[in-house]
């Protein structure tokens, strides 16, 4: 008898400490009836049994890019008088891992959860790009299964290029190129101050090149951009000559710094096209375009013709598409300025690479110059399963699962037709969406009424909430409208 009572005893402590450390990281606190939380299976899976829970109902992990940040675990708790076996899993590509008994990294982890037992599971950060990620964490107890939904936000810095490759093409040999502009943006969620660029490969640590930031340093926060020229300088004339930059910043940034390459070729020739290579980078599905241009310069002392043969099937407007390049006064090319504007790009995620023709005659010379045109069509497109919600029973909730399958970040709003009798729970309302990254929203019967009841569930793109800025990017833009759900019901 005594021997027993000791055993209460200690058992008694552990659950209590136990509990203490789950207050500590910030795990909610039990129900007050002292069962574990209910969560159920978003997915369409069995519920988890009564006497079995998992605690939290939600987990969030906030981290910096070096590995500073909050330790979370979501226990296990067995409160029936049997043994049932357990699995945890996180799907492939998610921002964090669980950790198992060697302190290593796992994504799977099995085990038997005795009678009466609680057990705590740490979770560990895998993620080391700057931004919020979710995912969820699939708990199977016994013949139940649950899923934890798990955001990760990793604080710091990050930085990128567009383009990141400018080849300048044919350059005069004793002239400096036309200036290229490429965008430095931070896509983390901290500022960044960038103090300069340094060549990372290349003959003279990048002598034959030039990026000019407008002097000084070039702060920037979260989601903003700024221009930097980038020009060749004079030198020899002989084979291609290529360098790559990074940039430098005051405090470490999150992964791999972007990398900028810049390439050219000095010639001896009257005539010159540059740049060859258009990058449009990322265009919005939604938008109406964007434009460039490229310049055709002419060293001689006779006007040259040009014309521009378009074979982009259609995707971009060149203007003009004939002309003549004025000649050079003095040490000073003429010079002829072409625009090639990208129509809206559609609905399609794609990337695309065209080439547009430009020729000219200039005396007796004829030459032809192919400059290729780059543009990445981005946005997000939506999955919605199942499309239709039946058979609820009085205050019963049904989910359905919204997917990013496209390639930006976007917010979602939530809003039932007929609110009174199907409500979408508060926490449901809105759904920040990585690119792919899937959640469950709720719909909950409420009608008061009796009788047959209806409404249709729409999903539409907002911004992002002004406090929450700091947190997640820019929502981008919704290529096509989401599937409407329908919910029925009868009471």
């Amino acid at each position: 008898m005594e021997k027993d009572r000791r055993l209460l005893l200690v058992l008694a402590a552990s659950l209590v400490a136990l509990a203490a450390c789950a207050t500590l990281a910030g795990i909610e606190e039990p129900r007050a009836d002292g069962a574990a939380n209910d969560v159920r299976d978003d997915g369409g899976g069995a519920p988890l049994a009564d006497g079995l829970g998992v605690r939290p109902e939600k987990v969030t992990i906030t981290t910096s890019c070096q590995g500073e940040g909050e330790t979370k675990f979501v226990t296990l708790e067995n409160q029936t008088e049997r043994d049932v076996p357990y699995e945890l899993q996180v799907p492939e590509g998610s921002a964090f891992a669980l950790r198992d008994g060697n302190d290593a990294s796992a994504s799977l982890l099995k085990g038997t959860l005795r009678a009466r037992e609680v057990v705590p599971v740490y979770l560990r950060v895998t993620e080391t790009r700057a931004g919020t990620f979710d995912g969820p964490l699939i708990a199977r107890l016994g013949d139940g299964v649950a899923q934890i939904p798990v955001t990760v936000t990793v604080n710091g810095g990050s930085l990128a290029f567009s383009p990141a490759i400018v080849d300048f093409g044919d350059v005069r040999y004793d002239q400096p190129s036309a200036a290229s502009v490429v965008q430095i943006e931070n896509t983390g969620t901290q500022r960044v101050n960038v103090i300069g660029f340094t060549a990372v490969t290349g003959a003279d640590a990048g002598a034959d090149f030039r990026l000019n930031s407008g002097g000084g340093s070039i702060p920037l926060d979260p989601g903003q951009t700024a221009d930097v020229q980038a020009v060749m300088v004079p030198g020899e004339a002989g084979s291609q000559t290529s360098a790559t930059f990074e940039p430098q910043t005051e405090a470490p940034t999150c992964g791999a710094r972007p990398t900028l390459t810049l390439r050219g070729t000095r010639v001896n020739d009257d005539v010159t096209v540059n740049p060859v290579l258009v990058d449009f980078g990322d265009v919005a599905c939604g938008s109406t375009g964007a434009t460039k241009t490229f310049t055709i310069s002419n060293y001689s002392a006779s006007p040259v013709s040009y014309t521009v043969k378009n074979d982009a099937d259609a995707r971009y407007v060149v203007t003009p598409t004939a002309g003549t390049v004025p000649p050079a006064a003095g040490s000073n090319a003429g010079t002829t300025t072409v625009t090639v504007t990208r129509k809206p790009p559609g609905a399609a995620i794609e990337t695309y690479s065209d080439a547009i023709e430009v020729s000219f005659v200039g005396g007796a010379d004829v030459k032809t110059t192919s400059v290729e045109l780059k543009s990445k069509t981005v946005g997000a497109v939506l999955e919605v399963q199942p499309t239709a919600l039946a058979n609820f029973g009085g205050g019963e909730t049904k989910t359905f699962n919204v997917k990013n399958v496209g390639n930006k970040f976007v917010f979602l709003r939530h809003t039932s037709s007929n609110s009174s009798a199907f409500e979408i729970p508060s926490e449901s309302r809105e759904t920040p969406l990585q690119p792919g990254a899937a959640a469950n929203v709720k719909v909950r019967f409420a009608a008061s009424g009796n009788g047959q009841h209806n409404a249709n569930v729409t999903t539409t793109r907002t911004s992002t909430p002004f406090l929450l800025q700091a947190i997640y990017p820019s929502s981008g833009q919704l290529c096509e409208p989401a599937p409407t759900v329908t919910a029925t019901a009868t009471k």
